[in-house]
């Protein structure tokens, strides 16, 4: 009863603050998200942007140190923490993909067999509903505030869209893995939304002129030659191609353009919510590293597509009738070889060296099993069978972890609730679910990575939590601000819309925005 009286007070004092400056309530919030944008690359790129990012720097208000207070730092826990206000311990995203505790069974966050893609068979693997989502978004909050708020959601990647929209979402549209087309799922309607239909057919039309290359089933662009084509696990193959990503920032843009014009957001009184997450930027981040020259490319594509997403908010609701927020659902490592040669420590953690020494081990002290289902990043899963057993020698299994390559510690999670695992316990216990984290989880050192990518992220270090935060538009003073926490960010933005924060928010609303 105290919080929500809170609540309501804290949206009367936002509606209090914007009349008493002579300013309407927006009637458009847009969220967006730039996938694996560290605060660093932020900086060191800025200076060249030209389009959306420096009109929101120059306009806005940017805090200057803004973190997750959680970790693993992954693409499905990130957005879901920017949509909630929560970390994972409650929200329930945990990764992008994890293995059941009971089944054994690899899910991804957005997974629900009950519900599938549109216009396609069903594929292996899909992401099509927030089923998995514990805590409601600001959408969410934009609908139970007043049933004509509209809420829409787009992105490359369908846990990136979902996991934005949350549940009571109008319109929910990605990118899909199986075929080159914006699409959505039976979770949020029967058919994809009109708005999609002029960008999907300027997806055909591209793919016909070979701006791009697509997978057929029989392998290979021509169908000849075998090659990983649709989902793998939380990959995706032919979305991933590098000459794609600009195309696809671009048609996330008209998507949205389209989108205020046909469901006429930001039209009436009654907020409205649009969140948009461009993708390609993680993905050719992984491919060539944030310092690339390929990465800087990305980089001012997705400021050219923001400068005229703005330019857009502005011919079709006003200047001054919409707000928007920019961050990160996570940083990213610099690439470890260079770092090498300048006698860092640095290198990639072989999690199957690591997983095949662990197994030997329990083999060892408790005699032949079946150990581990899985080893995802950042960790080991056990088995059903062999987890109370491995509880039993964790203690071994840490001192053992320690020697590898790369790795600073292993925290068993039957112990990470206990405060006896050290400093960075707290960080993994923020993003930890039992039933879906891993049993051990595998603490990097500092500028060591997991996996084969050129780089990756998911670590506790600052490089992977630091993210940029800026704040632009209706009633946001310019300037620059302290510390805010990725778990602020939802319930401001609830506030600079006038509804409740979402009611599962650990965050605190960041005061500097309504000054």
């Amino acid at each position: 009863m105290y919080k929500r009286a809170v609540s309501r007070f804290l949206v009367l004092l936002a509606l209090f603050s914007i009349a008493a400056h002579g300013q309407e309530r927006p009637r458009l919030g847009v969220m967006i998200v730039v996938d694996q944008l560290s605060v660093d690359s932020f900086d060191k790129r800025l200076p060249l942007a030209k389009g959306g990012f420096k009109r929101m720097v120059e306009q806005g208000l940017r805090f200057r140190d803004a973190q997750y207070q959680s970790a693993p730092t992954l693409t499905s826990s990130g957005h879901a923490t920017i949509a909630t206000g929560a970390y994972a311990s409650v929200h329930g995203i945990v990764s992008n993909e994890w293995t059941d505790w009971e089944t054994g069974k690899n899910l991804l966050s957005t997974e629900d067999p009950a519900y599938t893609v549109l216009d396609r068979p069903a594929a292996k693997q899909d992401g099509t509903a927030p089923t998995m989502l514990r805590a409601p978004t600001v959408g969410d909050s934009v609908k139970v505030h007043d049933a004509r708020g509209k809420v829409v959601a787009i992105s490359a990647k369908d846990r990136s869209a979902i996991l934005m929209a949350g549940r009571a979402a109008d319109a929910v549209v990605w990118f899909d893995a199986e075929r080159p087309i914006f699409t959505s799922s039976t979770f949020y309607g029967a058919t994809v939304p009109a708005f999609a239909a002029p960008v999907n057919q300027r997806i055909g039309e591209a793919l016909l002129k070979k701006a791009f290359e697509w997978g057929l089933p029989g392998g290979g662009t021509t169908g000849a030659n075998p090659r990983p084509t649709g989902r793998q696990g939380d990959s995706e193959p032919d979305a991933e191609q590098p000459a794609l990503q600009p195309l696809v920032d671009a048609w996330q843009v008209d998507l949205a353009l389209n989108a205020v014009k046909t469901l006429q957001l930001g039209a009436d009184d009654a907020p409205d919510l649009l969140t948009i997450s461009f993708s390609g930027h993680d993905r050719i981040g992984h491919a060539f590293g944030p310092d690339s020259p390929e990465g800087l490319a990305e980089f001012l594509a997705v400021d050219r597509e923001l400068g005229r997403l703005l330019t857009g908010l502005d011919q079709l609701v006003g200047k001054g009738a919409w707000v928007a927020v920019l961050s990160s659902d996570h940083g990213v490592a610099p690439v470890p070889e260079p770092l090498k040669q300048r006698r860092i420590d640095a290198g990639r953690i072989d999690m199957k060296a690591l997983r095949a020494a662990l197994e030997q081990e329990a083999d060892t002290r408790l005699g032949p099993g079946d150990w581990f289902a899985s080893s995802k990043t950042p960790g080991l899963t056990a088995t059903p069978k062999g987890r109370d057993r491995l509880n039993t020698i964790t203690d071994a299994l840490r001192d053992l972890a320690r020697k590898q390559p790369g790795v600073l510690d292993l925290l068993p999670a039957s112990k990470l609730a206990t405060g006896a695992l050290g400093p960075s316990a707290e960080l993994w216990r923020n993003g930890f679910v039992p039933g879906r984290s891993p049993d051990f989880i595998v603490v990097s050192k500092p500028y060591w990575i997991y996996g084969a990518d050129v780089t990756g992220h998911a670590s506790q270090w600052l490089y992977d939590r630091a993210v940029p935060l800026v704040f632009c538009g209706a009633g946001v003073p310019k300037g620059t601000a302290g510390s805010a926490e990725a778990i602020d960010i939802a319930p401001t933005f609830a506030r600079l819309l006038g509804v409740p924060a979402p009611a599962a928010a650990q965050g605190r609303t960041l005061d500097a925005v309504f000054r």
